[in-house]
């Protein structure tokens, strides 16, 4: 940058490859949308780390075909209305414990074991699934994920390889005791693990097991930081502009004042009300978005006829 100025698009060797990088969003959007000419090219790391089975580890038909099946599990009317339910529960204990504390707390790391709670509760359907004390794992398979594929001991990536070996085989056994457990008693309360398990594609066929575990360690380990860090943002940013604090303020009371006197907890129908707030989540992940790159291959020379300069 210094040399040449902020182009918006620079050349460097990555993960001992040579890469482009681009930061403007007309370049950003062509290579993102056009499938043809740019694949999936995650460094090897993660890619190991990740999983053959994973999104980032499948080909582009079959990452949308994956994509397509378990949409309904993560983001479906009924997983959502499940979902509620747990993390509702979850932030008001946690708040009722801050309150009775006598000393402060370290709000982020707070953020972090509730939202490890809530990971926990609805991906694996049970809060005591992994005590925190397993959270090193977490951290020493994300330091792993950007770090060179050097596989000797020391080494970060050696610790990664370690740690997930470690989660694939916590997730494999509880995901083996949930289809038991489905099988003897169907009516319990779901995790995504159990929506997961009946997710069907068109010819009838049910996910693997593989496929499974490696989603769920996928989602583990996006949600166990990220959640935790866009909800201190969103609570700093409020603070700092009391303007848009009031205006969000308000929008929960009015919501609240058309409740009915027998409904006591969170809706779905009801976040979907939420407007304002969701506009203040939507800036708050512009302004401090967690994920830092995407990567992808062109398969061939490409040409990109958009300006850079400014």
């Amino acid at each position: 940058m210094d040399r040449y100025g902020e182009t918006k698009i620079y050349r460097t060797h990555l993960f001992w490859n040579p890469s482009i990088i681009i930061c403007s969003p007309e370049l950003c959007r062509k290579v993102l949308t056009d499938d043809e000419q740019f694949v999936f090219g995650y460094p090897l790391s993660l890619m190991k780390l990740a999983g053959s089975k994973s999104l980032h580890g499948v080909s582009n038909s079959e990452h949308k075909r994956l994509r397509r099946l378990i949409t309904a599990p993560v983001t479906g009317t009924e997983a959502l209305s499940i979902y509620i339910g747990y993390i509702e529960d979850i932030v008001i204990s946690s708040l009722q414990e801050w309150a009775n504390k006598d000393s402060p707390i370290e709000f982020l790391n707070e953020l972090k074991r509730i939202s490890f709670k809530v990971i926990m509760k609805i991906f694996m359907g049970s809060a005591d699934f992994m005590s925190e004390s397993m959270t090193k794992y977490f951290t020493d398979l994300f330091q792993g994920f950007v770090a060179l594929e050097i596989n000797i001991p020391g080494f970060a990536f050696h610790r990664a390889l370690k740690a997930r070996q470690i989660l694939v085989n916590l997730i494999k056994a509880h995901v083996h005791g949930r289809r038991a457990r489905k099988n003897d008693e169907p009516n319990t309360k779901k995790g995504m693990i159990d929506l997961l398990l009946e997710v069907k594609g068109d010819d009838g066929e049910k996910l693997e097991d593989e496929h499974i575990v490696n989603l769920l360690l996928s989602f583990l380990f996006a949600g166990h930081e990220t959640t935790a860090v866009a909800a201190m943002w969103l609570t700093i940013y409020p603070h700092d502009h009391p303007e848009t604090l009031q205006k969000a303020k308000e929008e929960q009371e009015e919501i609240i004042k058309r409740r009915p006197s027998s409904q006591k907890d969170l809706t779905l129908h009801e976040i979907r009300q939420m407007e304002y707030l969701s506009k203040a989540i939507d800036e708050t992940l512009r302004r401090s978005g967690i994920t830092v790159s995407f990567f992808r291959k062109a398969e061939v020379d490409v040409e990109v006829d958009v300006e850079v300069n400014g």
